[in-house]
């Protein structure tokens, strides 16, 4: 992963309603394909970090989508849950796979120094343990979503997706960044209050969409989400010496598929 920020932005955050709306703008352009004809960035990540919740549920929206129109035409479980993986993979052009990636080659092997597995991380080839944490991920994510009729199928991928972005907040305020460029340096340093705001908005956004779907699934869904993606950030930052925008990829990764397995085992086929 690499900034989507790559200027001096000035200080201060957006304060009316149509920054906030190009902040979502200029975040959606870099954390998926599409091009929201946004300029050139204005903010840092930091600033804008309310955005990201809504940024990953238009990615679990589309997701979404797609598993309900293949499911609500009599398709099998299994390929609505591919094809809807595959498209949230397509939109976001695999960013934050390219980092889970990247973390497990090294963060894998034993015995290393942080300047290695640094140096592993920054090459463009997968590995053993990229290729092993990319497989067992997706079909953690089909084997989950196969089971679910179409629409529970798409209220899931949106908290997933929207919750997962949201948790990118945290690594941000606990560590600092490992190295002198990259994400890390130009993403900024949040405050406390945003980091909560936007993790706190995206718990009640899943909350409120799986309430339908019972009330245990829906408050225990967002709470180990959440708990497994600070565990595994402190982890990281444990081994590294703080986060790059590689381990921010693997923290979403892991927030998304807890959720989806705790979704899988409490909500009724």
């Amino acid at each position: 992963m690499t900034s989507p920020n790559d200027f001096e932005a000035p200080p201060g955050r957006p304060s009316s309603f149509d920054d906030w709306l190009q902040a979502f703008k200029e975040q959606t352009s870099f954390f998926t394909g599409l091009k929201l004809d946004a300029g050139q960035p204005r903010w840092q990540l930091a600033d804008v970090l309310p955005v990201l919740p809504f940024v990953g549920a238009g990615v679990g929206l589309a997701a979404g989508l797609v598993f309900a129109i293949v499911r609500g035409i009599s398709g099998p479980g299994w390929l609505a849950a591919v094809l809807a993986v595959g498209a949230a993979v397509l939109i976001t052009r695999a960013l934050h796979e390219d980092g889970l990636a990247d973390t497990a080659d090294g963060l894998g092997p034993h015995g290393l120094e942080p300047e290695r597995r640094l140096e592993i991380m920054r090459d463009s080839r997968n590995g053993t343990f990229g290729v092993l944490a990319l497989a067992l991920t997706v079909l953690i994510k089909v084997a989950c979503l196969a089971q679910f009729d179409s629409s529970t199928g798409l209220v899931v991928l949106i908290a997933a997706h929207a919750l997962s972005r949201a948790v990118l907040a945290y690594p941000l305020l606990a560590f600092s960044p490992v190295r002198d460029d990259g994400l890390g340096v130009r993403a900024g340093k949040p405050t406390d209050n945003d980091v909560w705001l936007t993790i706190g908005m995206a718990a009640l956004l899943a909350f409120v969409l799986l309430l339908g779907k019972g009330f245990f699934v829906a408050l225990l869904a967002p709470i180990l989400a959440i708990a497994a993606a600070m565990t595994a950030a402190h982890w990281m930052a444990k081994r590294l010496g703080g986060y790059t925008g590689d381990t921010l990829g693997a923290v979403q990764q892991k927030a998304e598929v807890v959720f989806l397995v705790v979704a899988a085992l409490f909500i009724a086929s």
